[in-house]
């Protein structure tokens, strides 16, 4: 019979992919496997500890509700078999097979506590690897992995510094490239380019997708003529390198001073700046330069 339960519960598990029901059975045959030892032998060699393994595995198996159901039935049934049976039993006596019995049953809820325990840190740790993956998905752009434009825009209106350098990267004529080659080649084209963006600007700053084929520069630069070698850089490196893995593609560059003061306004100048490189014949850059003071923007 304990042989057929086991059988059973693995099948439930593995041919079934029943997990509940697994432990249904094997709860049922560790409860067999206890109750018929305490019946068969009585208090003889201290089998009486065996009532003692099913209650922590009921919890354990089926949680708090049902394995609480279980172990006040589990109860009822070792009292029925004491009252019933227990003017007959005989003083114990302490021999071998009584410490095997209590060694096996220490053993048995070790067991079953160290599976517990690995089984709470596998839980855990898939709960921080999913969180992981959760809180990298709302900040990252799926198809190019930069940043996404929430993160880049908390961290505008976060920074620390009271002013810093912002530009906009659009692809000139993207739109004719999914005509021409196709959406696939689009997407080939975004990864690319963001691979060249990021290559260029390091660790110098911060490189996110702001929409479509558009991309959005934070950079750190302590003066304005490193930003300006750095918006040179972009158009000539994009302009050079994506031919590549594909189209030829060049890019226009917008680029302003950024005061998290004034963000909307700020990235208003920023795109100002990226319609004047677009309007200007593309396939270059074009900065508006500000100041605030005050509470004015200038």
């Amino acid at each position: 019979m304990a042989v057929v339960l086991g059988l059973s519960s693995v099948f439930a598990l593995l041919g079934l992919k029943r997990p509940q029901l697994s432990r249904y059975i094997l709860l049922m045959l560790v409860v067999l496997v206890c109750f018929s030892a305490m019946l068969i032998k009585g208090n003889q060699g201290y089998n009486l500890a065996w009532a003692f393994i099913c209650p922590p595995l009921s919890i354990f198996l089926l949680g708090y509700r049902r394995g609480a159901v279980i172990s006040g039935l589990y109860l009822a049934m070792v009292v029925g078999l004491m009252v019933a049976q227990g003017d007959s039993w005989q003083a114990t006596q302490w021999h071998g097979g009584a410490l095997a019995n209590i060694i096996m049953i220490y053993l048995g809820l070790f067991a079953f506590a160290c599976h517990y325990e690995a089984s709470r840190r596998s839980s855990h740790e898939h709960l921080r690897e999913a969180n992981a993956k959760l809180a990298l998905l709302a900040i990252q752009d799926d198809l190019t992995g930069l940043y996404n434009r929430r993160y880049i825009e908390d961290l505008l209106l976060n920074s620390e510094q009271e002013s810093i350098f912002v530009a906009m990267v659009d692809i000139d004529d993207f739109k004719s490239i999914n005509d021409r080659y196709g959406h696939p080649v689009g997407d080939e084209v975004l990864k690319q380019t963001a691979h060249i963006l990021q290559d260029v600007v390091a660790e110098e700053g911060i490189v996110g997708r702001w929409g479509g084929e558009e991309f959005i520069i934070v950079h750190y630069a302590d003066q304005p003529s490193v930003f300006v070698n750095l918006l040179e850089a972009l158009v000539q490196q994009v302009r050079q390198r994506s031919n590549q893995y594909g189209p030829s593609v060049t890019i226009s560059v917008g680029g302003s001073t950024y005061y998290k003061q004034f963000h909307k306004a700020s990235l208003h100048h920023v795109d100002h700046a990226l319609y004047d490189a677009k309007e200007s014949g593309k396939n270059d850059y074009r900065i508006v330069r500000h100041a605030y003071h005050g509470d004015l923007l200038l």
